[in-house]
C-alpha cells in the first residue's frame, strides 16, 4: 500500500468535514481556503484513490438540494483516513511539494507573526514562545491570486512577481513559482483564471493568504523548502 502522506493532505479531510457541515462543495472550500476547481479537484482524487464515492449531490426537497458526505466519505471523517483501506483504488501523483519556511515567532501588540525575512512578515493563528524559531508550512492551494489589491479578510497579503508556470504532473492544474521578499513559493491555480488574469513569467501579483492556512510542522534542516 503506497503512504497515506502521498495519497491525502489534512486540507482533504477538512474539506470533507466542511462539505458535512455545510452541504455545499462552494461553500464548504470558501471555508477551508480554496477555490471550487480545486475542490473538486482534490474530491475527484480521493475518489480515485478509495474507489469509491465520498460525496454525493441531492437535488431538491425540503432540503433545497447541495451536497452530502457518502457512507465512505463520513467513515473517513470520523475514523480518519487510516480507518479506511484503499480497496479497489489506484496511486496517484503526489499533490504539489508544499511550501515550507522559517523564521521567528513574535506575539505581537495585535495578533502573532512569523518574521521570514526583513521583506516578509507573515500573520499566523497558532501560539508559540516569543522569539522562538519556527517552521511554518503553506499549502499551495490555499492562497488566492490576483493582479491588484482588494478588499478580503486574508491576514496577508503579500506581493510578488511570477518566475515560472509548471504543468501539474497529473495535467489538471498548474503550478506558479511566485518570487517574493526572502523566498520563492509554489501556488497551484487551475488554466482558466490563470488564462483569465494574464498570468505569465515576469508579471506581479497579490498573494493572499489566511493566518490559518500557515501551519506550524515540527523541527526541519534549515534550507529544506522551496525549489
Amino acid at each position: 500500500m503506497m503512504p497515506r502522506a502521498n495519497t491525502v493532505t489534512s486540507t482533504d479531510v477538512a474539506l470533507l468535514r466542511s462539505i458535512g457541515q455545510e452541504r455545499s462543495v462552494v461553500a464548504a472550500s470558501r471555508r477551508v481556503g480554496i477555490s471550487r476547481d480545486r475542490a473538486v479537484y482534490r474530491i475527484e482524487r480521493l475518489e480515485r484513490a478509495f474507489g469509491g464515492a465520498v460525496v454525493r449531490g441531492i437535488r431538491g426537497g425540503t432540503g433545497h438540494g447541495g451536497t452530502t458526505l457518502t457512507a465512505l466519505g463520513d467513515r473517513i471523517v470520523r475514523g480518519g483516513f487510516d480507518s479506511v483501506e484503499l480497496l479497489g483504488g489506484r496511486p496517484l501523483t503526489p499533490i504539489s511539494a508544499p511550501n515550507i519556511l522559517h523564521g521567528t515567532y513574535r506575539k505581537g501588540a495585535a495578533s502573532p507573526e512569523v518574521r521570514v525575512s526583513p521583506g516578509l512578515v507573515l500573520k499566523v493563528a497558532f501560539p508559540a514562545n516569543d522569539g522562538e524559531p519556527v517552521s511554518v508550512i503553506l499549502d499551495p492551494e490555499s492562497v488566492v491570486v490576483a493582479r491588484r489589491r482588494f478588499p478580503s479578510s486574508a491576514r496577508n497579503v503579500i506581493s510578488g512577481t511570477v518566475e515560472g508556470i509548471r504543468q501539474d504532473r497529473e495535467e489538471l492544474g498548474l503550478t506558479l513559482l511566485v518570487r517574493c521578499p526572502g523566498t520563492r513559493l509554489r501556488i497551484s491555480m487551475t488554466e482558466e483564471p490563470v488564462r483569465q488574469l494574464r498570468i505569465k513569467p515576469g508579471v506581479r501579483v497579490w498573494l493572499y493568504v489566511k493566518a490559518t492556512a500557515l501551519r506550524r510542522i515540527g523541527e526541519i534542516p534549515v534550507g529544506v523548502g522551496p525549489e
